[in-house]
């Protein structure tokens, strides 16, 4: 109500906030918070603004009277409690969105804890899981030698019992020719290497261990 009652009696004066800080030496930012009710002028500066707008007090506060009071009226006294008032109710607002703010900030706080400990679960499931896989996968080992212009040339690859490349090197001749690393599927690549021999007056000798290997390096 206060801060209401600032604005609409700054507003008939034809005053802006910035002219009603400098009547009172205040600055533009106080008047603001008055009329905001973020906070309120005390009980010198209400008479200030009193004699400014020419209204009582008490009608700054809300209070309908008869008359002005003065600073001699025994009604002062309960201006002043009315403005002991405000100001706890400003002090409790202000700790209420504190205690709002800390809430929000604890609450966001667990929020992100708890998605990087799920992201964690999630990475060591992944890596649990592809160890579990990795140590019931069979690898094995085909050697490939090739023949052209009287050139022989040799090349060796490990895969897995999908198929699926996971060790490969040779000679460069097949490497540049062939663009071996492009390929992750074993039989694609093995398909590649005798096509390209063929195709140009070459052999392979292709020779699968069908023995499982011990490791990928063996």
């Amino acid at each position: 109500m206060l801060g209401e009652n600032i604005k609409i009696l700054r507003k008939q004066k034809g005053y802006s906030q910035e002219t009603l800080a400098q009547q009172l030496n205040v600055v533009r930012q106080t008047v603001s918070k008055w009329e905001k009710g973020i906070s309120v002028p005390d009980a010198e500066m209400l008479n200030s603004l009193s004699e400014l707008f020419e209204v009582p007090v008490s009608m700054l506060l809300g209070s309908k009277v008869e008359e002005p009071a003065t600073e001699s009226d025994p009604r002062m006294e309960e201006i002043a409690k009315q403005l002991a008032i405000l100001n706890e109710q400003l002090a409790n607002q202000a700790n209420r969105k504190r205690k709002t703010g800390k809430r929000i900030i604890t609450i966001i706080a667990c929020v992100i804890v708890g998605f990087i400990l799920l992201c964690f679960l999630y990475i060591g499931a992944i890596i649990l899981l592809r160890y579990h896989e990795a140590s019931n996968t069979n690898y094995y080992k085909t050697v490939i030698q090739c023949e052209i212009n009287g050139e022989t040339y040799g090349y060796e690859m490990i895969y897995d019992d999908n198929f699926r490349i996971h060790a490969e090197g040779g000679d460069a001749f097949i490497i540049d020719h062939i663009s071996t690393t492009q390929y992750d599927d074993y039989n694609e690549e093995i398909a590649h290497i005798e096509d390209y021999f063929n195709d140009h007056g070459g052999t392979c000798t292709i020779t699968v261990d069908r023995e499982p290997v011990a490791s990928i390096n063996d």
